[in-house]
């Protein structure tokens, strides 16, 4: 319900002299601590990612190098069965050697990207780290300016509420004298009219009695 203002008795009452500046909000509060933990949670998942990967790599990697090593076993096995050439063995050896040093070369290549990932990770946590510091030093501040704001306005209620019991008192107080007042006035204007020194209320009395009758008699 909105604020009643008595135009014809009390136009100025509860009315501003000036004119009120709208939205009169002065605090906005933004969550960035949620949005802070969301990107911590997508960070650590991708952390998790990048270290299943590497762990995936590591097995496919040793399984690899497993059958290769079989099948180096196996072509030694061949060679020494079939008595071929030392010249043959060597080349062979020497090939299948050149293999797994090309593998391990490119293995290594990929652990050294997986370290630089992690390592990016990890200055993205301890960057998530100060924005969350910094971030709870934001909000404490803007608790402190809410409370003494709600301790405003509680002052300023208690002001309104006075005033209203104030306001209160003072129309009972001037309805009870307008009422003494009117019967006063009626009373006198009463006399003058009739003469008589009896009340108003006498008159009004013998009134109702006579309309009374009348209507008993009808």
């Amino acid at each position: 319900m909105g604020l009643y203002i008595n135009n014809n008795q009390h136009p100025g009452v509860f009315k501003a002299r000036k004119q009120l500046n709208e939205p009169n909000q002065a605090v906005i509060i933004k969550n960035y601590l949620t949005e802070i933990v969301d990107e911590q949670q997508q960070a650590n998942v991708s952390l998790s990612k990048t270290l299943e990967e590497l762990k995936q790599r590591t097995i496919e990697y040793e399984n690899v190098q497993a059958i290769q090593w079989d099948d180096v076993s196996e072509k030694l096995n061949e060679l020494k069965t079939h008595t071929q050439k030392n010249s043959e063995f060597e080349s062979l050896v020497i090939q299948w050697l050149a293999t797994l040093d090309e593998r391990m070369e490119k293995h290594e290549t990929a652990n050294n990207q997986i370290h630089m990932q992690i390592s990016d990770q990890y200055l993205l946590q301890k960057q998530m780290s100060e924005k969350i510091s910094g971030q709870e030093e934001f909000q404490n501040g803007v608790i402190s300016r809410l409370d003494k704001q709600e301790a405003l306005t509680e002052k300023i209620s208690r002001q309104i509420n006075h005033i209203r019991s104030i306001l209160f008192e003072r129309t009972n107080y001037l309805a009870e004298k307008i009422d003494d007042g009117y019967k006063l006035t009626s009373s006198y204007v009463y006399n003058l009219m009739t003469g008589s020194d009896q009340p108003i209320s006498f008159y009004l009395l013998n009134k109702n009695k006579k309309e009374q009758k009348l209507e008993d008699s009808n």
